[in-house]
């Protein structure tokens, strides 16, 4: 009878101690954004190029429309037409999980939009969001960009951005609408262990550079 009233204590400090740290890394990265990230086209600074996350035209249970994919592409359009960027790299698998190019999807959706194909550059390698943000560095030679996907995606590419040790400046974003299914949902609440998993790719990187 003890041993099954320590078995249920240390269960319930354990529950407690992973819904802590799971709000304080929430908590982190949504102060860290405030003031970097933008709802409004009118107000938003210019940056020549916008870095647009990739994600796939169809959801992979149901293959139903991803109403990600499509409001992504409706604020990339929206910041490209109102001059609030010249280019648009498209970050994402080049060969997602169901066997879809996520960026060339993409492109060619911003193309039927009305925007240059010569306007537009491919990374197929953004397989995550921490190596999209990377490569914009590394392989582009970006140092500044308006990121562009959902609120709750901008919050963690932009804490990323800024402590990757990469020397970007002035790292901004542009919200795309967020959807509101109940598919939706599983993912808003997927992204409490994303952030905790980011923390954790942070402190493995800055070790590695040590």
């Amino acid at each position: 009878m003890k041993y099954l009233k320590y078995l249920m204590l240390t269960i319930i400090i354990g529950i407690t101690l992973c819904l802590a740290l799971m709000l304080g890394c929430d908590f982190l990265v949504t102060q860290h954004a405030k003031g970097k990230i933008y709802d409004d086209v009118e107000t938003i600074p210019y940056r020549e190029v916008g870095l647009l996350l990739g994600t796939t035209p169809q959801t992979r249970i149901g293959g139903y429309i991803n109403r990600f994919f499509v409001f992504r592409i409706n604020a990339a359009e929206k910041l490209f037409k109102a001059g609030k960027v010249s280019k648009i790299l498209i970050s994402g698998d080049e060969d997602s999980l169901d066997g879809v190019n996520e960026v060339v999807s993409m492109r060619d959706s911003l193309i039927v939009r009305g925007v240059p194909a010569e306007a537009i550059l491919l990374d197929g390698k953004g397989f995550r969001t921490i190596v999209s943000v990377e490569r914009a560095n590394k392989v582009f030679g970006l140092n500044t960009f308006t990121i562009i996907t959902q609120q709750f995606h901008n919050e963690r590419a932009i804490y990323q951005a800024d402590h990757l040790g990469l020397g970007l400046e002035d790292i901004i974003a542009y919200n795309a609408e967020s959807p509101r299914s109940a598919m939706a949902l599983l993912i808003y609440a997927r992204e409490y262990l994303a952030r905790v998993k980011m923390f954790c790719d942070l402190v493995t990187l800055n070790i590695n550079m040590l």
